[in-house]
């Protein structure tokens, strides 16, 4: 499975626990819908999306970066912070 198909996996998952629609989610979050399907269809990379869009999901979701971030690197260095 590629970082895209994890994303997809993990950030549906995540939402669908939170007990959220794709509708709802974007509302909340205050994300566009079309962007919030991109990410889950994996049309768009989340690793690859703004910082204060990832900020504005994970603080609607009740999650951290690293429970919808699938790039290891990207985490590598995520955690590297968070130790710091």
């Amino acid at each position: 499975m590629n970082n895209t198909s994890k994303a997809i996996g993990k950030l549906q998952a995540i939402r669908k626990a939170g007990g959220f629609s794709q509708a709802e989610l974007a509302k909340a979050a205050d994300v566009k819908l079309q962007v919030l399907q991109q990410y889950e269809s994996g049309v768009r990379d989340i690793n690859g999306a703004k910082l204060a869009t990832l900020l504005k999901l994970c603080n609607t979701l009740g999650c951290k970066l690293s429970d919808i971030l699938t790039d290891t690197e990207t985490l590598k260095h995520l955690q590297a912070y968070q130790s710091q």
